[in-house]
């Protein structure tokens, strides 16, 4: 719930009844004019701190009170991405080669590579608005700028919001953590440098906000990178959550941790004037303690050898040389601070302070022994300068300003672990943040373990989950919470018997339990466990129960239980979906086979990959954090089995290990998303569900039902996901000559004529019977289904995103019907396009109804300088070969793709 703010506070509609009165008021001015661009405390303090060298300040003042010009950078390290440099120099930037350009009598200064960022991939432009909108030349390359923001070629980012990545020196295989990581301009980039190779990263980047709706920002900004690597979180950074490998009995720890922590943000005026108004001392106080946590709990998840990047974008010393030296003090030699001086030689810089001051509301003071005499104020001894700090080579620390290089001020320290240190106690770390008592926990435990640093498996496990919750019904004292967890503990003891024993008689008698029937459908699958009204059930499949799967039934007081996944039936079915292994599914062991051998007890394995998280209103099931979308493992041999057949999917794609769906609705799921290796490997082994994760996976698949029910593969490839796929698909691919491929782009749809229209096959047809593309005749058994009109056929292409494209369908189909020269309404039909090489045409009548991919045919492409090779230089979409996916109907194959991709 948030924070009650008054009663005049408008957030309802009936509060917009009376509305306000269209009148211009002076307290309604958003921004301050530039004669406010001053503030006489911020003078003084940082004249005082010594902060700008001397001789500098008049300049430093004078470049913070003009705008922040505009900055952006380009997408990937790949060819990709020089050709969109290439064609942005040719085409936009060569106007400024020539004579200068004047507008309203100032001389334009042509926009320019920045000179620390490799391979100029990123660019400087200082225009104005008045600017833009007066040069047609400009408005060109502000057009261009956003349309490719939203296609996802570039990102635009202030200058000194890309250095932090570049000192972590990230490899493919590195576990990354950005702490505090919206809105997600430097994860994106963190992702840009894991997809540096070749292949699919091993590893992965988490990106973490304490707060839900900027996690909302971080996922909307990285959706655009399409990688399969990414986790989103959401948690407060001081205490997130370590989880444990039961594997390898040690916890998963971080290769690279960024640490870009909440500041007073004055390195920012230049894009936030009101700063001006509201800046005081007391911001940066405040933060400090904040600071420092996060700083300290970092150091905690990074590995030995691992680097971790602390930065604000504050001018501060208290948040910036005084956070970056009570952690050096508090680790002792476990942390070290790097000299990176030498590292981005075109980017100046200045060494951090050695000495600084704190200021509360009175005065300041040059140490704690000075401050701590003068009574009561908010300053802690972990702000200032001591004699340790003397001794620390503070001036690795690395300060920009603004008018060395005309961008924001910035503050960078970098550090390397070198050995293992103990964890402060609660009481200790919150006397070196400033707290007079530890920060109340979390819910979620620090550590997420099992129980005894073992792995709980189907066949042999103990019981963590009913030990854990007994221990917590025994520190209770309200007899009402106590009562409800020994409720829960039953629950589990009865849930652990069904899944050691294998049989439902052998749970405690007289509880009635219902399995689910695998009756007319494989193991191995998403299924439903039906769960009736009244009855304490356990969910269970061949495989074992997945978490969220059991009904405790014990009324009210059960349903209270914290650490309970309980299914509360209250008169209604209740689906439990539940998951099984993906291939061969595990029989359940019998009484006598039941539990652990000796010789098994000292060896782990990963937890069960099960659902998890979920629930919240109207959900039967779901894991500790309500509301959130589960990850359920997908495993339906149906499913997969539909999908490879169709697409022919390589074999060394994992597509029976990381496919998951984010929704717990039983049968086919709506869409399908693919997590990489080392996603699934932390998610497997947070079975306490400890990560509150917010998004994760990349959309690969999305359900296409036709009216009729006939098709092939009822789950269609989603562009978002075809850079990844593309390597892998052998079948449904269609390689037009370049000008039936422009065809296709530019008139959304190509007409299939009557001569290369194949017999589309009916859902159930043998797999074998499915053609290359290429083969001259359409598989055996096809049968054609009903003819379907052009409204019919808008179903066929139409998703919950592309709603704006039907109409556009509906045309082309009747145009491929031949329905007439106007569609209903009397709009006058579009030009049809028809493929005339013979080779195109082989290709289309090999082709299935349904979902295809289009792409230029390698030779051709070659020739127009493009990259059609299927081996991408890795999974981002920046890097993907020109390739579309399309939709090949009864009598046209259309685009699946919004017109602004096109």
């Amino acid at each position: 719930m948030g924070k009650y703010k008054g009663k005049h506070q408008r957030v309802m509609k009936r509060d917009f009844k009376q509305s306000r009165p269209d009148k211009w008021s002076e307290k309604s001015r958003s921004q301050p004019e530039r004669s406010e661009y001053n503030n006489e405390l911020f003078v003084e303090y940082y004249k005082k701190q010594g902060v700008v060298p001397e001789g500098q300040w008049e300049e430093f003042m004078e470049v913070l009170k003009t705008p922040l010009p505009t900055t952006f950078r380009i997408n990937g390290t790949g060819k990709f991405a020089t050709d969109l440099r290439d064609k942005l120099e040719s085409d936009f930037l060569s106007n400024f080669n020539k004579d200068p350009i004047m507008v309203a009598g100032e001389t334009l200064q042509p926009p320019r590579p920045l000179p620390w960022y490799s391979n100029k991939l990123a660019w400087h432009m200082s225009f104005s608005r008045g600017q833009l909108r007066k040069l047609p030349i400009l408005a060109e390359i502000h057009e261009l700028l956003k349309r490719e923001n939203e296609a996802g070629s570039i990102t635009r980012q202030e200058a000194v919001s890309m250095v932090p990545p570049l000192f972590l020196g990230v490899e493919p295989h590195h576990r990354i953590l950005d702490m505090c990581a919206a809105p997600g301009s430097k994860t994106a980039q963190i992702l840009e440098m894991l997809h540096a190779g070749t292949m699919m990263p091993t590893g992965i980047v988490v990106a973490n906000d304490a707060d839900a709706q900027r996690c909302n920002l971080l996922a909307h900004q990285t959706k655009r990178m399409c990688s399969p690597a990414l986790i989103v979180t959401n948690h407060d950074a001081t205490m997130y959550p370590i989880v444990t490998d039961h594997t390898a009995k040690e916890s998963i720890l971080f290769d690279r941790i960024l640490c870009d922590v909440p500041c007073s943000g004055d390195g920012t005026i230049r894009k936030a004037p009101d700063i001006w108004r509201r800046w005081t001392p007391g911001n940066g106080n405040g933060l400090h303690p904040l600071q420092l946590r996060i700083a300290l709990h970092a150091c905690q998840m990074l590995k030995v050898g691992g680097r971790l990047v602390y930065s604000t974008c504050t001018f501060n010393p208290v948040e910036d040389e005084a956070v970056v030296a009570e952690v050096l003090r508090m680790t002792g030699s476990a942390m070290q601070l790097l000299d990176l001086s030498d590292h981005l030689p075109g980017l100046p810089r200045l060494p951090g302070l050695k000495k600084w001051y704190a200021r509360d509301k009175i005065q300041y003071y040059s140490n704690w022994e000075e401050a701590s005499q003068n009574g009561p104020h908010k300053l802690t001894k972990s702000m200032f300068p001591d004699a340790q700090s003397d001794e620390l080579p503070l001036e690795r620390c690395m300060r920009i300003l603004p008018h060395h290089s005309d961008t924001g001020g910035f503050f960078i320290a970098v550090f390397e672990k070198m050995a293992k240190y103990p964890q402060p106690a609660p009481k200790q770390e919150a006397a070196a943040a400033g707290s007079k008592r530890p920060r109340p926990q979390e819910p979620e435990p620090v550590i997420a373990s099992n129980f005894n640093g073992s792995a709980q498996t189907a066949e042999a496990s103990a019981e963590p989950p009913a030990v854990a919750m007994a221990a917590d019904a025994a520190a209770m004292t309200d007899p009402a919470d106590t009562a409800a967890m020994a409720a829960a503990v039953a629950a589990n003891q009865r849930a652990d018997a069904v899944l050691h024993n294998g049989t439902p008689e052998a749970a405690e008698p007289g509880i009635k339990l219902e399995t689910p029937s695998t009756s007319g459908r494989q193991e191995g699958s998403i299924t439903a466990a039906v769960v009736s009204s009244g009855e304490p059930t356990a969910a269970t499949t061949a495989a074992g129960t997945a978490p969220g799967s059991v009904d405790a039934g014990e009324g009210p007081a059960a349903k209270r239980a914290k650490h309970t996944d309980i299914a509360e039936a209250d008169g209604n079915t209740v689906p439990v979906v539940t998951s099984s292994a993906p291939l061969a599914p595990t029989p359940v062991p019998t009484p006598a086979a039941a539990g652990p051998s000796d010789d098994q007890d000292d060896k782990a394995s990963p937890p069960q990959w099960g659902v998890r998280g979920g629930g919240g209103r109207n959900r039967g099931v779901g894991g500790r954090f309500k509301g959130l979308d589960p990850v359920v493992p997908v495993t339906d041999p149906e499913i997969l089995s539909s999908i490879s057949d169709f697409y022919g999917i390589a074999k060394d794609f994992p597509l029976w290990d990381q496919i998951i769906t984010r929704s717990l609705e039983p049968g086919r799921p709506k869409r399908l998303y693919f997590v990489s290796s080392g996603v699934k490997h932390l998610l497997q082994n947070d079975d306490r569900e400890a990560l509150k994760v917010t998004m994760t996976g990349l959309k690969v698949f999305e359900r296409q039902e036709l009216k009729d029910g006939e098709q092939m593969c009822r789950y269609r490839i989603v562009q978002d996901g075809l850079p990844l796929l593309l390597p892998y698909v052998t079948r449904q691919v269609l390689q037009p000559t370049v000008q039936e491929f422009l065809n296709l782009i530019e008139g959304r749809s190509l007409y299939v004529p009557e001569e290369a229209r194949a017999v589309p096959a009916v859902m159930g047809a043998a797999a074998d019977a499915a053609p290359v593309p290429g083969d001259s005749a359409p598989a055996a058994g096809d049968s054609a289904p009903p003819a379907m009109d052009g409204a019919s056929v808008a179903n066929d292409v139409a998703t919950d995103q592309e709603v704006k494209l039907e109409a556009e369908h509906q045309s082309n189909e009747a145009n491929a019907a031949g329905d007439g020269a106007e569609l209903a309404g009397g709009e006058p039909q579009k030009p049809r396009h028809t493929p005339e090489d013979s080779h195109t045409l082989e290709q289309i009548r090999g082709l299935k109804h349904g979902c295809c991919v289009v792409m230029l045919r390698e030779g051709e492409a070659a020739s127009l300088g493009l990259d059609t090779s299927k081996q991408t230089e890795d999974a981002l979409s920046v890097h993907a070969p020109l390739a579309v996916a399309a939709w090949k109907g009864k009598g046209s194959i259309n685009i699946l793709v919004s017109k602004g991709m096109t």
